[in-house]
């Protein structure tokens, strides 16, 4: 499967990243001393990983080798997915779809305080085939990041918890997960973007995929086809998410369309769970999975570091924009108003020579032309009223 080509707007992100780790490095003896401190605390200990049993129960078995072949020929040894998304859109049951598994207990709200906000589980591919077999699959599953309790707001508390526990992780790609059968973006659902944005930095959506439940939509609503629906949601969502530097550049968000109820159609001919669309929607994720995967150079991991903040990548230019603008003020700015008001007094003393004519002509004395202070405080009552 041909992995997507990169583009400008992933490449910003990385450079971001790269550049704010040079910084780090730059901050003296002391700084460097701690940061290899930090590193060593970070290290992640690996993970004992169980055999992936359920592999063999999907009907979509031969397609996901494959892709996992994929996977394991480009030197991989593992295969991390983190999941993101509010409560009650499906990622526990994603989690368990993917495996065939029952192996995270699904809620309708993963938001109690004796809930785990990240669940992790890892599963070791053995089917018999040393092309594949050892080839580790983790799937980061988390708890919803809206706090309904606080008037549907963004649990920040959720949001710096599950930071904490992926730091250090490497990601290879980032679920987002939403529901298709939904009409609108809320501004809560803005207000959680941003909070990723903001919590794992810009860069974390070079990684990330669209994959929206609830998609075995039998009656899409009146006047719309089903992949008119769908071609609609996915504009939406996408239209939520940050943008690039130059947005008509920028390749869009891959999304990919999710069923986890046991009452998904199923293909006659190979048992495969299908969508409306006769896709299956398995296979048609794992394969965005992977194309992702291996389309970046390196696996995304969270440092605090990565927190949105100005960038500081063009601070030495500061100076010069500072100059640039005092000059274009003195050169263009300043001489354009000064000419405005040379202009506003020389129209008004043509009108008031051109009263004074008339009365004149009239027999009537000059006018009574006021001075300035008078002037301004006529046109202040004008504009109270």
């Amino acid at each position: 499967m041909a992995a997507p080509a990169r583009n400008d707007y992933e490449e910003e992100f990385e450079d971001d990243a790269e550049v704010e780790e040079v910084e780090e490095h730059d901050d003296g003896v002391e700084g460097r001393a701690d940061g290899a401190e930090n590193e060593e605390e970070e290290e992640e200990e690996e993970e004992e990983a169980q055999p992936w049993t359920g592999l063999s129960r999907l009907p979509e078995r031969s397609e996901l080798v494959e892709l996992l072949k994929e996977v394991a020929g480009a030197g991989r040894k593992q295969l991390t997915v983190l999941l993101l998304g509010k409560s009650s859109v499906g990622k526990s049951s994603l989690v368990n779809s993917l495996l065939g598994e029952a192996v995270v207990r699904v809620q309708a709200f993963k938001l109690q305080a004796d809930t785990e906000m990240t669940t992790s589980v890892v599963r070791q591919v053995a089917v018999g085939d040393p092309e594949v077999d050892g080839l580790r699959l983790k799937i980061i599953d988390t708890c919803g990041l809206e706090d309904p309790e606080a008037g549907d707001t963004v649990n920040w508390g959720s949001l710096s918890k599950i930071a904490e526990d992926i730091r250090g992780v490497p990601i290879d790609v980032v679920l987002y997960v939403d529901r298709l059968d939904l009409y609108r973006v809320d501004p809560l659902d803005r207000a959680i973007i941003a909070a990723i944005s903001q919590t794992f930095g810009r860069q974390i959506w070079s990684r990330t995929i669209l994959a929206l439940t609830h998609a075995n939509l039998t009656q899409p609503p009146p006047g719309t086809t089903y992949d008119s629906f769908v071609d609609g949601r996915i504009r939406l969502l996408r239209g939520a998410f940050p943008r690039g530097p130059v947005p008509f550049l920028r390749r869009p968000l891959p999304a990919a369309l999710v069923e986890n109820s046991d009452t998904c159609p199923v293909s006659a001919s190979s048992g495969a769970r299908v969508l409306p669309d006769d896709s299956e929607w398995v296979v048609g994720l794992m394969g965005e999975v992977v194309d992702l995967a291996l389309a970046r150079r390196s696996p995304y991991k969270y440092h605090p570091r990565m927190t949105t903040r100005s960038s500081s990548r063009f601070r030495w230019m500061l100076p010069v924009v500072v100059v640039a603008e005092l000059l274009f003020y003195q050169r263009i700015v300043r001489p354009a108003l000064e000419s405005g008001q040379r202009r506003v007094v020389a129209e008004d003393d043509n009108l008031w020579a051109m009263r004074r004519q008339q009365r004149k002509a009239l027999g009537l004395h000059p006018p009574h032309r006021p001075g300035s202070e008078a002037a301004w405080r006529l046109e202040q009552m004008y504009d109270d009223d």
